[in-house]
């Protein structure tokens, strides 16, 4: 029995530590792909642009879920709007999102 309960309270700080390192990972995560958009606005590619701000805005939405923050949220604005932008191939106004959104991300972190 007190075996039994051991795992079941191992278990347990597993899953809560998993879910704190998932939301380290998330912000990680939308962080670089929108850096990677920002390289993509540089590159003139409102394709990859988009492509990448819709991966970050995967993961930003993702972490406002688990642990809401209202720079994270502006965050999710300024991707949204490089994704529409991107996909309109409206390359100056992309670009100023994503750069905003990475702005917005880094303020996250601190």
């Amino acid at each position: 029995m007190k075996g039994r309960s051991f795992a079941l309270a191992f278990g347990a700080m597993l899953a809560f530590g998993s879910g704190q390192a998932l939301a380290d990972d998330r912000l990680d995560k939308a962080k670089y792909h929108v850096q990677e958009a920002v390289t993509h606005a540089k590159l003139k590619d409102t394709g990859l642009l988009a492509y990448h701000a819709d991966l970050a805005l995967e993961k930003a939405e993702g972490l406002q879920k688990f642990k809401p923050d209202p720079h994270l949220a502006e965050a999710i604005v300024h991707i949204k709007a490089a994704i529409e932008e991107g996909h309109s191939d409206h390359l100056a106004p992309a670009a100023e999102h994503v750069k905003a959104a990475a702005s917005e991300l880094d303020k996250v972190a601190q």
